[in-house]
């Protein structure tokens, strides 16, 4: 055990925490946990944080007692802290599943213990696993039934959230998008990993792109700049990976990344890397217009023009999602590495057939 009072390595963690965190939470009426097995999942997919999936064994007496439970720990690839202390990615990450997780219409995993230690930025959640609903993989692309039901749920949550009072009570922690520090991380984050993202990607990168890469650190603060007014929770993260189906209801993990900001930003980034680029194409309009149109049954009006402005500027914006994984982030197996190839290219061709470039300040 650390000197916090909770764990921040799974050997750190105890039959006796687990134990105590399920009866503090409600989750064991009775018994204890003798020992437990875990194994660490998502690896590629949750980079910037450990997950593992405990399994328990009970003493007698024991009742209702998950039979699994994902233990979600720090990184301590020295890099990647850097980055998520920078972004306040863990910190986060716990304040929502404390304030806002059981507000959203989205679906999230019970979580049954959150703690951040804003010294060290370690933290530990212990969650639901969730086993029942169907995955997809993105590197696969999202199924259009999928993208329909992701992006009207995106909008049930969005619209819960638009221009809340909340910012400015229980939820001010939440940061707006163009808060420091977060433009001025990502302008490092992209400026360091250039270099490195020129040898990863190559050829494949386009003349065109390449000046934006170029420029993308000049301009990152007038990117990321909206009006307060128009502004709801995102969750920042919103791609396939992190999304688990049940029919058209969602659950929706890795929250460390949300902000306030326009809700066109989850759109953009979703479309133009969740789904294959002729996917995209095919169904762009359709899927932009369902969102729209979802926010209206809320008394929501997102004016087309100022809506396909934000999306485009949003897609844009997203370049530096890839780049920044590819140069700042440890890409722990081969399929981190094809994810962040695929997240690149499909947004670079977004860019260049949305004409997005055009908005760069």
């Amino acid at each position: 055990m650390s000197s916090k009072d909770f764990p921040s390595t799974i050997e750190e963690v105890t039959p006796e925490w687990l134990t105590q965190i399920l009866h503090d939470s409600g989750a064991l009426s009775g018994g204890q946990i003798t020992n437990f097995d875990s194994e660490l999942i998502g690896q590629g997919v949750g980079i910037l944080g450990l997950l593992y999936r405990v399994t328990p064994n009970y003493s007698e007496g024991s009742s209702g007692s998950p039979q699994t439970l994902v233990v979600k720990l720090p990184v301590q690839h020295d890099h990647t802290r850097h980055l998520t202390r920078t972004f306040m990615f863990y910190e986060k990450e716990v304040g929502f599943y404390r304030d806002i997780a059981t507000s959203s219409p989205l679906g999230t995993p019970q979580c049954f213990a959150a703690f951040h230690d804003a010294e060290s930025d370690d933290f530990v959640l212990v969650l639901e696993d969730l086993t029942g609903g169907e995955v997809y993989s993105q590197i696969d692309g999202c199924p259009i039934p999928q993208a329909k039901y992701a992006v009207k749920a995106m909008a049930d949550h969005h619209a819960a959230f638009w221009d809340s009072s909340r910012f400015s009570e229980d939820l001010a922690w939440v940061p707006r998008g163009w808060d420091p520090p977060m433009p001025q991380g990502v302008q490092q984050g992209v400026a360091d990993a250039w270099p490195i993202c020129q040898e990863m990607f190559g050829d494949r990168i386009s003349e065109r792109i390449r000046k934006v890469c170029e420029r993308f650190p000049e301009v990152t603060t007038e990117l990321m700049q909206y009006p307060d007014v128009g502004t709801t929770l995102a969750h920042g993260d919103f791609r396939l990976d992190n999304l688990f189906f049940n029919g058209p209801d969602l659950t929706v993990i890795d929250w460390q990344i949300c902000i306030r900001t326009r809700g066109a930003y989850d759109l953009g980034y979703f479309l133009s890397q969740s789904l294959t680029v002729e996917d995209r194409r095919a169904h762009e309009k359709s899927l932009i217009d369902l969102y729209q149109s979802t926010l209206a049954l809320s008394g929501i009006d997102y004016p087309t023009d100022e809506l396909m402005t934000d999306y485009r500027r949003a897609v844009l914006f997203c370049l530096c999602y890839p780049i920044q994984s590819a140069g700042g982030v440890e890409l722990v197996n081969e399929r981190a590495v094809q994810l962040v190839n695929d997240m690149f290219d499909r947004v670079s061709i977004a860019i260049e057939d949305l004409d997005a470039d055009e908005l760069m300040p």
